[in-house]
């Protein structure tokens, strides 16, 4: 495999859990997608957009004590397709979130394909 191949989308996962964060990335980069991160704080989250520019982000909702709603702002100003990780219904989630895909946890690794191609730029 290789991992530089410029036409391979950029997925950002930030994930606080790490099996769940591992997964994805074998996962992704299984299937042909370059993974930024994984990260697991929104620290780092901002650290990764200072030097990267992803295609798509996964981003789970709740990171310990806070949400990810600051991030999505940031990545929204970006134009980033995000897609939100959660345990949450979608209506459950606050209104920044709505033109975000969502994935329940737990999902399969079909839901999260589809979700990709949803929100997959071109």
């Amino acid at each position: 495999m290789n991992a530089t191949a410029p036409d391979w989308p950029q997925v950002m996962v930030v994930e606080d859990d790490m099996m769940i964060s591992a997964t994805l990335e074998i996962a992704l980069e299984s299937r042909d997608y370059r993974v930024l991160g994984p990260v697991a704080t929104l620290e780092e989250a901002y650290q990764l957009l200072e030097t990267s520019e992803p295609d798509i982000a996964l981003i789970d909702y709740r990171l310990a004590a806070t949400t990810t709603e600051a991030l999505l702002t940031s990545l929204n100003a970006r134009q980033v397709p995000t897609c939100v990780l959660t345990g949450l219904r979608p209506d459950e989630l606050p209104a920044a979130y709505a033109g975000c895909a969502v994935l329940q946890k737990p999902f399969r690794l079909d839901a999260l394909l589809d979700a990709l191609k949803q929100v997959r730029p071109g």
